[in-house]
């Protein structure tokens, strides 16, 4: 334990031995960011807590995968079921977990914005809805604001023309 942290200058390393309490870490880009925060989930595990009691978030998947491979790099062991990940792939995690909660079908599918624009385009023209009146673009915009808004299909009330 004391070959990593010995490592670290005094700002890391105040952070990784932190005891009480959260602690919010702020700092400029390559100032070791990302090296402070696997360190100080291995301590933690080292300290004896359980790695399925800690979730670390990250922007990008690439993170996420190099936050991980540190993690197991310091403690010379597989992690596969902590929960590290990006906020998307954390959610989707949660709802494939919980997915009878979330009131939804078991085999549901989370699509991105291009797979939702070519479903309502095929929607758009199955239904012979003339795409110069409603463009699938308009359309997406609209269906994302509703969602961003919490409705649902049977809240949203048709206004008419």
């Amino acid at each position: 334990m004391k070959n990593f942290i010995d490592e670290l200058n005094d700002a890391q390393r105040a952070p990784v031995l932190h005891k009480d309490g959260p602690l919010m870490v702020i700092a400029g880009a390559g100032s070791g960011k990302t090296r402070v925060l696997t360190q100080r989930i291995a301590y933690l595990i080292k300290q004896g807590v359980s790695p399925f009691s800690i979730l670390a978030v990250t922007f990008t998947n690439k993170a996420a995968s190099e936050m991980r491979g540190r993690i197991e790099t310091l403690l010379s062991a597989s992690l596969r079921g902590m929960w590290v990940g990006t906020f998307h792939g954390i959610a989707h995690r949660l709802l494939r977990s919980h997915w009878q909660e979330a009131h939804l079908p078991e085999t549901f599918q989370i699509i991105d914005s291009e797979d939702q624009l070519r479903l309502i385009r095929s929607i758009i023209k199955s239904l012979e809805i003339d795409d110069s009146r409603w463009p699938a673009k308009q359309a997406q915009w609209y269906i994302c604001g509703k969602k961003d808004e919490g409705l649902r299909p049977e809240h949203i009330q048709i206004e008419d023309d």
